[in-house]
């Protein structure tokens, strides 16, 4: 009977933060898609779309849209967001120190184009 082998610790770890990635994406996703239906626009930033994403990452999401919609939109992300297992960190943008603001229209990301 052969030996039974077993993946290297990075091998699994790179798994893990694979999958883990995979669900952030998807969480981004259903939390624009229930955004956009108020009329809100959701742009993923930190690490998810700078490319650093690691194992204790977590998702960062901000709001742009009408203020009188941007409550209800917060709402409704966070809760798509959290039904695909992440909680996001939800900023809006308009609301956002100048240079929080700056550097999520810098590098911030549109789900969609997440993959």
């Amino acid at each position: 009977m052969a030996e039974a082998t077993y993946p290297d610790w990075e091998t699994l770890n790179a798994r893990h933060i694979a999958a883990r990635r995979a669900q952030a994406v998807k969480a981004a996703q259903a939390a624009a898609a229930a955004a956009a239906k108020l009329g809100v626009r959701v742009i993923v930033f930190g690490s998810l779309a700078t490319g650093r994403f690691h194992r204790s990452s977590d998702l960062d999401l901000a709001l742009e849209g009408p203020e009188d919609m941007l409550n209800r939109a917060n709402g409704a992300a966070f809760s798509a967001a959290a039904a695909e297992g992440f909680e996001p960190d939800i900023v809006w943008l308009s609301h956002a120190a100048p240079g929080l603001a700056a550097r999520i229209r810098e590098t911030g990301r549109d789900p969609a184009g997440l993959g």
